[in-house]
């Protein structure tokens, strides 16, 4: 492994190919076609940066732990992922300007 490149990366032309991990709570107020546009919209900035879903989990609408504004249910998504820290970025501001997601959290996972 060269040096300066973390566990789990894999070089690749346009940058290191990291493995993230990706938690999305969406507004319980959208159908399930809003929220297949929702994940169709995520998957295009991951492919604009060369990136792939690897699994992606639904775990359906569910109760939240506290009210989030004057939501008490959620859908609830789970996905694994791989790109570069750029499409990391990209992907976490396109999450943050997407109205239907109530929270969102990427991590990269080690090793």
């Amino acid at each position: 492994m060269a040096l300066g490149h973390g566990a789990g990366a894999v070089p690749r032309f346009g940058g290191m190919v990291r493995h993230y991990e990706l938690a999305l709570l969406l507004n319980p107020e959208v159908d399930d076609d809003r929220v297949g546009s929702v994940m169709d919209r995520i998957k295009r900035v991951i492919g604009d940066f060369q990136g792939e879903v690897v699994s992606e989990d639904s775990w359906g609408r569910r109760k939240l732990a506290y009210k989030i504004g004057q939501h008490v249910e959620g859908h609830y998504h789970l996905a694994h992922l791989q790109m570069d820290g750029e499409g990391a970025k990209s992907l976490d501001n396109a999450l943050k300007l997407t109205d239907d997601v109530l929270r969102h959290m990427l991590i990269r996972e080690d090793g």
